[in-house]
Parts: structure tokens; C-alpha cells; sequence
């Protein structure tokens, strides 16, 4: 199985520690992760928030792939409907270019309200926006031609760099509720989960994308395998690691409550985004489930670990898992020692698990028969 290293850039921290000198700590993890064998190193996009303070993913690669040699290089994820589709297309394959086919993407719609207001787009456009983005650029990255789009209208170019190779198998989209389900399947993209909850199925509907997958786009092009992203809290001491993952938990999701608006009574009603209106959260039940949330995600010694990922690997063919080290205000001490012991006590047994792979642009088959 591929395991990569994800950063939020989650700035948990206060303002004691500047943001130059966060970023700073953060990029040399990121940096370390290739030595330590992790096989691909994953960025978010987040604005205007300590939530996350990542505004530019594909900026970001770019540097770290001037600072590596040869992990791969994901985006978790591009919000499309917040970006130009001609500038994400000429970027991703601009870095391809330059990293040697190491780009990895994935695309997702947002939900935040405050994130959307401040890059002005209206967010009862999100469904609408991305759909049309993702075809124009999926498209684009294979061709090198971009032009079309209701909306967009965008005049036919060709793009330069021209595609350094296929991106077919190593595009996904993160998918949150059913409709979302459905449209990564008909784009012809692989489901990127983002959600570290140790639930069956992680909530993912694969029926449904697998149905759809075939209707769409018939038996002869198989769908890629998941890939999976979260949380991870390890410890010799399986009592110190769940103690302090939940005191880290309930930070990280005060500020995730914060970021999504997801306390406000207008939170899910916007156009689209009528799936999400039922985990909206009074204020007053803000602490509870920041408490709540903090005992759920995984973390442990690394035998439970290990456990843990087995068993959500299995339900879910999962072909690749990137975890988050840093988190809720962790010390840099504390997210360094997590990701180190991960490194050595669970990382060989978790890259040796069997999968169907397709990160390497063309499906290639790794399954033990």
C-alpha cells in the first residue's frame, strides 16, 4: 500500500509563534518524510483562518519539489470552484513537468461560507462551478487543450508545458455526500476520503460509485482504488496517546467548527450543500462534541495502530492512506516524535499491505492473487 505524509498547516499554536517560523517547522517535516520512507507528501487548501494556513497548494509542491527527490507530490485538495481552471490546469502540469510525472491531484468543492465570501464566489454556485472546472481541467491535463464550459466559456488554448505523461489514475476527489459520490464517479476520478472516524466505510457510499462508475464509463476502464486521509496520534503508551489525541482533537475541531460556520443557523442551507444542514452544531454543543470527536479518531500504541488501518484497508480496498502528524496545537516536539515512531514501529507493515495501484498513471496491478 502507498502511505504518504499530509500537512494542513494547522497554526493551533497562538500567536507566541509567528506564522514564518510555523511554516518554517512544518516545511521541514514535510521535507523529512521522504528520509523516513513515507512515499508521497499531501497539502491542503485553507484561507483566511489558523484552521489552516495553506492558501496554495500547488505553490507549496513546487517548493518541496526542489526539496525532494522522489515522493510524489498530492494536493488534498484543490478547491476548484475557488480557483481559475486555466490557471490549476497550467500549474499541475507545469510541476509535472519539472517533478517528472510526481503530481498527484485531488479536487474538492469547499464548504466554508467565510472562505467562499472572502474569495467571492457565491457559494450556491459550488455544485455547478466544480463540476464544470473538473471537466475542463481533467480534460485539459490529458489533451494539453483547454476550451468550453457553460459558465467559463473559456476560448480554446493550448496549454504549455504540454502533459508530461497520463493523469489518468492519479486524479481524485474528495467526496463528502452522496451527490458528491456520484460526481466523482461520472468524472471518471478516483474517491479521495477525508475522514479519519474509524466507522465502517468510512461513510462512503461504493456501491453507488461503482454503479455509476460503470455506467458511465463501462466494464473495460477499471476505477482506481481509494486513497485515505487523517488523523494519527501514536504512542509506546496506548493511554498517553489516546489522552493526548482527544486534548488535541477537541483544539483542531473548535477551529474546524470556526472555518465551516458549522455553528451558524444558516450553516448546509446554501444551494448544493443541503447534505451538511444536519451536522450543524449549537453553540452550546460545541464543547460536548469537541469532546466527543476528541475520543474517536484513531490513536494509540502502534499495534492498535496497525489494527485500526488493517481493518479500514480491508473494508475499503483502500490503495493508498496519508496521515496528519500535526494537529490542534501539538508541539513541534511532540509532532515530530508521532511521526518518527509511525516511521519506524508502523510504516514497513502498512506500505507492504497488497493494493490495486494506479498512482503511477496507468493502472498496473499489485494485488496478490
Amino acid at each position: 500500500m502507498h502511505v504518504g505524509y499530509a500537512t494542513g498547516f494547522q497554526h493551533q499554536s497562538g500567536d507566541a509563534l509567528n506564522d514564518a517560523t510555523f511554516l518554517k517547522d512544518d516545511l521541514k517535516m514535510a521535507i523529512e518524510a521522504e528520509t523516513l520512507g513515507f512515499e508521497s507528501v499531501w497539502v491542503t487548501e485553507h484561507h483566511f483562518s489558523n484552521y489552516s494556513i495553506s492558501p496554495s497548494p500547488l505553490q507549496t509542491l513546487a517548493y518541496l519539489a526542489a526539496k525532494t527527490k522522489k515522493v510524489k507530490l498530492g494536493t488534498q485538495v484543490i478547491v476548484l470552484p475557488w480557483n481559475d481552471p486555466v490557471r490549476v490546469a497550467e500549474q499541475a502540469l507545469w510541476l509535472d513537468n519539472v517533478s517528472q510525472g510526481r503530481l498527484l491531484l485531488g479536487f474538492g468543492r469547499g464548504l466554508g461560507k467565510m472562505e467562499y465570501e472572502g474569495m467571492r464566489v457565491d457559494i450556491n454556485q459550488t455544485r455547478q462551478l466544480y463540476r464544470e472546472y473538473a471537466d475542463l481541467i481533467i480534460t485539459a491535463l490529458e489533451t494539453g487543450v483547454i476550451e468550453g464550459g457553460e459558465i467559463t466559456k473559456q476560448p480554446r488554448r493550448e496549454l504549455r508545458p504540454r502533459p508530461f505523461k497520463s493523469f489518468r489514475g492519479r486524479v481524485f476527489g474528495s467526496a463528502g455526500s452522496p451527490e458528491s459520490v456520484r460526481t466523482v464517479a461520472e468524472l471518471g476520478i478516483g474517491i479521495l476520503i477525508i475522514n479519519p472516524e474509524p466507522r465502517s466505510n468510512l461513510g462512503v457510499d461504493f456501491d453507488t460509485y461503482n454503479k455509476v462508475w460503470g455506467e458511465t464509463h463501462g466494464a473495460t476502464r477499471a476505477a482506481p482504488a481509494p486513497l485515505l486521509s487523517g488523523t494519527i496520534f501514536v504512542d509506546e503508551s496506548s493511554e498517553r496517546a489516546k489522552r493526548l489525541s482527544s486534548e488535541y482533537h477537541r483544539v483542531n475541531f473548535r477551529a474546524a467548527v470556526k472555518n465551516y460556520g458549522m455553528a451558524e443557523e444558516d450553516f448546509g442551507t446554501s444551494k448544493g450543500n443541503e447534505f451538511y444542514k444536519k451536522m450543524r452544531i449549537t453553540p452550546e454543543k460545541i464543547d460536548e462534541m469537541a469532546d466527543k470527536m476528541g475520543t474517536v479518531m484513531p490513536a494509540g500504541n502502534p499495534t492498535e495502530i496497525l489494527e485500526i488501518l488493517e481493518r479500514i484497508a480491508k473494508e475499503t480496498n483502500l490503495q493508498g492512506f496519508f496521515p496528519h502528524f500535526h494537529f490542534g496545537g501539538m508541539p513541534r516536539e511532540e509532532a515530530e516524535r508521532n511521526m518518527r515512531l509511525f516511521a519506524e514501529k508502523c510504516l514497513p507493515e502498512v506500505k507492504s499491505w497488497p493494493c490495486d495501484s494506479s498512482l503511477d498513471g496507468q493502472m498496473s496491478e499489485t494485488r496478490a492473487a
